[in-house]
């Protein structure tokens, strides 16, 4: 039997979209008959505060679907702030270095990001152990902080570049969620051979609809329009809210925000101010319940600011209302997931950081319910066909049995 050790930041109970692949990939790992050794945090994204029922030990072990997950003491902090940040990833990279000592049976070191930290976690628990290393990179790190404006462009920034750098060349092999961040990466030097694009994708397995056991949001016979993820620095929600000022004598138009993030107080704050009512603001549901608020969806909103680097990122909540046969609305930069709206004919690009666009290609599929339908169709047909986790999972532990 191989023995993989795993390093992320987040792991479930936590449901942004790191935690949710490297579950469902590692769960179907096990059932392959690969031992799957995960080291993470406590739970406690976003808000820096634990989920019920742990504390922040310095170690604890539990079996999540056959995963040995062993989760290390850190710094509790907001997913918000820049110092604070980088302590929590710190602490993290320093508590899974030493933790990794404790776990004897290891044949390849798995690490991803973000943040990338964690990657350099793996390089050197790759060269303590003598075991090859295979870097995952879900975002071009620290290339996505200054996109954001969360660090600006200086000295620090230059170190940290050559710190990536190092990292890329540390591992035995590089899986990258997209095209883009491949050639970002063999741009550096690093061998196209040794770097594969393995997708996000959609676990149809928990698809399947459960109510919340509170009447949270009721639809009405409105068409609902949502947006669910985190409310980021990098999503520019405020455009919706604009979006939705512009729409709003089309009363039976409603837009629908669920989730949590560094954004969220701005955005409640600029609601209130704009005294706009066809915008709903839930809170971060479980993920067991995603499911009921896409179904009730008519439209899918993936929104990102209009930053150059948005061109090489997926949102992995697009692959969501696809396997729900919803049409999708793609306000971000032209690029990789614009190219799965047009290549697929399942939703509507269009141009970033734009209120107007937005409320044309919202009206567009609110007067034409047959094209709904077709590119409805058409999404869940290519998500099951290209993006189903359970082909993915294989692609990827094959890969990872090959270096082993």
């Amino acid at each position: 039997m191989k023995n993989i050790l795993f390093l992320t930041h987040y792991f479930p109970p936590e449901v942004n979209a790191p935690a949710n692949r490297t579950y469902e990939h590692a769960v179907r790992w096990v059932k392959s008959g690969v031992a799957v050794t995960v080291i993470t945090n406590h739970p406690n994204h976003p808000h820096g505060k634990l989920y019920p029922g742990y504390r922040n030990r310095w170690i604890s072990r539990e079996n999540v679907g056959g995963v040995n997950v062993i989760r290390v003491k850190t710094f509790l902090t907001p997913n918000k702030g820049t110092i604070r940040r980088s302590i929590n990833y710190l602490v993290y990279m320093l508590m899974a270095i030493g933790v990794s000592r404790k776990v004897k049976q290891v044949d390849t070191i798995v690490a991803t990001s973000p943040q990338f930290f964690c990657g350099i976690a793996g390089a050197l628990i790759s060269r303590i152990k003598c075991k090859p290393f295979i870097l995952e990179i879900r975002d071009l790190w620290p290339d996505s902080i200054t996109a954001v404006n969360a660090v600006r462009k200086n000295i620090l920034i230059k170190i940290l570049i050559r710190i990536e750098k190092w990292m890329y060349f540390s591992a035995t092999k590089i899986i990258t969620l997209t095209d883009a961040f491949k050639a970002h990466i063999v741009e550096y030097g690093y061998s196209e051979h040794q770097v594969k694009t393995i997708t996000n994708g959609i676990d149809f397995h928990r698809m399947s609809i459960e109510k919340p056991e509170i009447d949270l949001f009721d639809k009405k016979d409105r068409f609902i329009l949502s947006y669910i993820g985190t409310f980021g620095l990098a999503h520019k929600l405020e455009i919706v809210l604009k979006t939705a000022e512009l729409l709003k004598t089309q009363q039976d138009i409603h837009f629908l925000l669920i989730g949590d993030g560094a954004d969220r107080k701005h955005l409640e704050t600029v609601k209130r101010n704009m005294s706009i009512e066809n915008v709903t603001i839930l809170p971060l549901q479980p993920k067991d319940k995603i499911p009921y608020f896409l179904e009730m969806s008519d439209v899918g909103l993936i929104m990102l600011k209009n930053n150059t680097l948005f061109k090489t990122v997926i949102p992995s909540k697009m692959f969501e209302y696809m396997a729900k046969k919803k049409s999708i609305i793609v306000s971000v930069p032209e690029g990789e997931a614009t190219g799965i709206a047009q290549k697929y004919n399942c939703g509507l690009a269009v141009p970033p950081e734009n209120p107007a666009e937005l409320k044309r290609a919202i009206l567009k599929l609110y007067h034409d319910p047959d094209l709904r339908a077709t590119q409805g169709e058409n999404g869940y047909s290519a998500v099951y066909r290209f993006f189903n986790r359970d082909s993915l999972a294989r692609k990827m532990l094959e890969l990872i049995l090959d270096v082993c």
